[in-house]
């Protein structure tokens, strides 16, 4: 029984400095990779965005919608609205 634990402790000592081994070489290449997937995501962006304004450059465009057909329907206990003043 106390060699099982002596192993299992030993296992753990070793994976941990593997481990900690292992990601300090492979840490920076995927953090390196990362902020260079995320530039060009930024660049493709920022590009985007220039070529849009590029084009509505002096391009004035008004749109109208067309007027929807909504029947208001008035209840018959409702009336106009009056403005007034008390008369004191």
């Amino acid at each position: 029984m106390l060699v099982g634990l002596v192993n299992t402790i030993a296992f753990l000592v070793v994976s941990y400095y593997l481990f900690k081994f292992i990601g300090r070489l492979l840490l920076p290449i995927l953090m390196k990779k990362g902020v260079e997937r995320m530039q060009q995501q930024q660049q493709n962006a920022a590009n985007q965005y220039r070529q849009q304004a590029q084009q509505q450059e002096g391009n004035v465009t008004i749109k109208k919608e067309k007027a929807k057909k909504t029947s208001q329907v008035v209840d018959d206990n409702e009336g106009e609205y009056v403005d007034f003043e008390e008369v004191k």
